[in-house]
């Protein structure tokens, strides 16, 4: 149990107390209500997109589809998911005649030119790996945001 508490992330304190003896050699209350926080997936994992802004009205939409299409010189372009943290926006777009790509932006998109953009059928394999490629190759681009662009990616590959 302590190595799965240690896998987990879980504090020396938060440990003890899952496995120290009751002072009646029973099971206390805390340490059963701890480790029944281990047998559940952690909510972390659960939603790797809360606290991202996902807004994303058609007022938004309208203005930004055609900026974004004539910097990546594509038409068509419509928005299908909007992901920000801090300056840092994510779109996922579809465009005639092309693959949905993810387009990154340091800042506003109607002022500044794309950072990256990468079709969802060029990403690495699984979330884990989409995640490290965007840590690796946005600097800059908040953890969370990497974390939630991964997660809405798989589920944009698996259609």
């Amino acid at each position: 149990m302590r190595e799965d508490c240690i896998r987990r992330g879980f504090s020396g304190a938060a440990i003890a107390a899952m496995v120290a003896p009751s002072p009646v050699g029973g099971i206390t209350m805390k340490t059963l209500l701890l480790s029944l926080l281990l047998l559940a997936p952690p909510l972390a994992s659960a939603d790797a997109c809360s606290g991202i802004d996902r807004q994303l009205d058609d007022a938004d939409k309208t203005r930004l589809a055609p900026v974004i299409g004539r910097q990546l010189e594509v038409r068509g372009v419509t928005l299908k998911l909007s992901l920000r943290s801090g300056d840092w926006r994510a779109f996922l777009i579809g465009a005639r005649d092309a693959d949905d790509s993810f387009v990154f932006y340091s800042g506003d998109p109607v002022s500044q030119r794309f950072v990256d953009a990468i079709g969802t059928f060029a990403l690495p394999e699984g979330e884990k790996a989409i995640r490290q490629w965007l840590v690796e190759n946005l600097k800059g681009m908040p953890a969370p945001l990497a974390a939630c662009v991964a997660q809405e990616a798989v589920k944009a590959v698996a259609g």
